[in-house]
């Protein structure tokens, strides 16, 4: 019997990846992962397909490294609901700065190499500043 492939990811889908990383709490795998994520949308992917987007693979490592590093909280919770849901959501907050930054050093590091390459061969800034060519929408209507 023929297994129905999942449909393909999609910014939307990857949001999600990344969100349930942000708030993700205790032993972090990709089977882990997967279940929940297949538990929200009804279809299973592979570590595989998730890990082949890059913002997903480097939230999986930041998220899993920060929870191996971080110490067991040994405070109570609050009784309060309110202030249980602003902490909650403090924390989503904080994982996710946390993510954006280190996605945000990685793009830094890449802008490095292109800038380096660019010189190397070289292409002046004013090249580089030049402004996209505006799309010829009336193209199709002069061919006739």
């Amino acid at each position: 019997m023929k297994k129905n492939r999942a449909p393909d990811l999609t910014h939307e889908h990857i949001a999600t990846v990344l969100d349930t990383l942000d708030i993700w709490r205790g032993k972090l795998t990709w089977g882990l992962l997967l279940d929940k994520l297949e538990a929200v949308w009804g279809h299973r992917y592979s570590r595989f397909t998730l890990a082949s987007y890059a913002e997903v693979a480097n939230a999986f490592t930041h998220r899993k490294d920060a929870l191996r590093g971080a110490l067991p909280v040994l405070r109570g919770t609050p009784a309060d609901e309110r202030i249980r849901a602003a902490l909650e959501q403090a924390e989503r907050f904080k994982a996710k700065a946390e993510r954006l930054e280190a996605e945000n050093n990685l793009l830094l590091e890449r802008f490095v190499t292109w800038a380096n390459n660019a010189e190397n061969r070289g292409v002046t800034m004013d090249m580089l500043n030049k402004p996209l060519p505006k799309p010829d929408r009336d193209r199709s209507k002069r061919a006739k």
